[in-house]
């Protein structure tokens, strides 16, 4: 039988462990403004310093590769970082499963990633799907019928971009030492 795969749902992964230094000592002043007692911290919006300028750069350069591999025509299009701010995620901190509405590319950059500590998950986004869904064989391989995909490979570097349509959250850190990330998301106007 002929087979054609049709809308996918992508993750982008790249590795830039060499960022993560100056990054955390950047962003570091800004966790230290909004230090709470919350199990998620979440900085103000970081996309105006201009010691991450080099962050925000790479963020839109990458979206508009990604968004122009996918079929949209970008040259009608100006991508801007609409939100990029720290988390820290303490243990038994994470995130609610959610979208990023009004954008087009987010992610995360991870900066420290302990052991048992709060990684992303993205979730099936096809609505309709989710309506009729059979039970699938649970295993370590993912298939079609994958109804999550658990990111726990992480590592100080990561860089995790996707369409802000698919559904992620950062699953719930077991770990005493603090998960830390840049989360941001990626906008656009016409030109």
């Amino acid at each position: 039988m002929d087979r054609f795969e049709y809308f996918p749902s992508c993750v982008y992964r790249e590795e830039h462990p060499d960022w993560v230094g100056y990054t955390r000592q950047v962003v570091q002043k800004y966790y230290d403004q909004t230090a709470s007692d919350s199990v998620l911290g979440q900085t103000v919006h970081m996309a105006d310093d201009p010691d991450l300028k080099f962050l925000v750069d790479y963020l839109v350069l990458a979206s508009d590769t990604i968004l122009r591999e996918q079929g949209y025509d970008m040259d009608k299009y100006e991508l801007y970082v609409s939100g990029l701010w720290g988390q820290e995620v303490k243990c038994n901190g994470g995130t609610n499963v959610h979208v990023h509405k009004h954008s087009q590319i987010c992610g995360w950059f991870f900066l420290e990633t302990p052991v048992g500590g709060a990684y992303p998950v993205y979730h099936e986004p096809r609505m309709n799907k989710q309506i009729i869904e059979l039970d699938s064989i649970q295993g370590t391989e993912l298939t079609n019928a994958s109804e999550q995909v658990h990111f726990n490979s992480v590592r100080p570097g990561t860089i995790l971009m996707a369409n802000s349509w698919i559904p992620h959250q950062l699953i719930q850190s077991n770990s005493q030492v603090q998960t830390k990330s840049v989360h941001f998301i990626v906008s656009h106007k016409e030109r």
